[in-house]
């Protein structure tokens, strides 16, 4: 069974490793080798910005049997930054519950338009949930180039 509790501090080097498996198990469906294995290693590779956004964030976990599946983080309170799920646990629906916590709590604080940086993976399910493009954008982080698509919802 799966069910959304709020993040621990312990939860802290599952959330690595979700972010990592679910970059590696799913990222070569739409990227290179090259951009997939800098993608999952962000976790280790800037670790203080990782634990910074976590922790500094509103961040939610999926767990199964007690055990961290999924998470998403809303840091500003206008935008939905990360949302990672195991690679095993994907297709599941997960994304998009995780995704209705967050903008349920945009809500709770007055946000009327969440945003977020969709990969080419993710881009499908947030325009499913009514997330529209607003522009795509080409990001370059050690030479390594990625196309990420700015999203918005309006929240009512």
């Amino acid at each position: 069974m799966y069910l959304i509790r709020d993040f621990k501090d312990t939860d802290l080097s599952s959330l690595e490793l979700i972010y990592h498996d679910s970059v590696m198990a799913q990222g070569r469906q739409g990227y290179s080798d090259e951009q997939v294995e800098f993608w999952a290693a962000f976790p280790y590779l800037y670790a203080a910005d990782f634990r910074s956004l976590v922790l500094t964030g509103y961040t939610r976990v999926m767990a199964c049997n007690q055990i961290p599946v999924a998470f998403a983080t809303l840091h500003p309170d206008d935008h939905l930054a990360l949302l990672y799920v195991l690679g095993e646990h994907a297709g599941r629906g997960i994304a998009g519950r995780l995704c209705e916590d967050i903008e349920q709590e945009a809500k709770r604080r007055h946000i009327s338009c969440l945003g977020t940086d969709a990969s080419v993976l993710s881009r499908p399910m947030f325009e499913q949930r009514g997330y529209q493009l607003v522009a795509q954008e080409r990001v370059e982080k050690e030479d390594i180039a990625f196309t990420r698509f700015i999203m918005e919802k309006q929240l009512s």
